[in-house]
């Protein structure tokens, strides 16, 4: 419990210039949250950057592909990896959070990546 509570006090960077470039190149991608499953870190229409590229531990907060609903990604944190590669997510907001504590562990291949800062909330 200690360490999860140590995850809600890092806050998320602003965008600087070296993110702006690298979106406006591609390397990069926006996303406006919906929900409140990672609150209080985000709040549903906060907008933040995703890096598709960037290497993934626990305690980061990911995209990934709901695996249900072709249509709908989620942003949850990572709480645990698995063998075999695949990635247990859970929301900040455990009890507005629809997470892999109900939909099971999520496959690398769904994650479209880590989200890397805030672009504005």
């Amino acid at each position: 419990m200690a360490l999860a509570h140590f995850y809600f006090l890092m806050e998320l960077p602003k965008i600087n210039w070296r993110q702006r470039l690298l979106m406006l190149v591609g390397r990069r991608r926006l996303l406006q949250v919906e929900g409140d499953s990672m609150h209080p870190t985000l709040k549903s229409g906060d907008v933040v950057l995703i890096d598709p590229h960037a290497f993934i531990v626990v305690g980061d907060i990911v995209v990934a592909q709901h695996p249900y609903k072709q249509s709908v990604k989620m942003i949850k944190r990572v709480e645990s990896i698995d063998l075999g590669g695949r990635y247990a997510l859970k929301g900040d907001n455990p009890n507005g959070s629809t997470d892999s504590r109900t939909l099971g562990t999520i496959a690398k291949a769904d994650i479209a990546g880590k989200v890397i800062c805030r672009v504005s909330n």
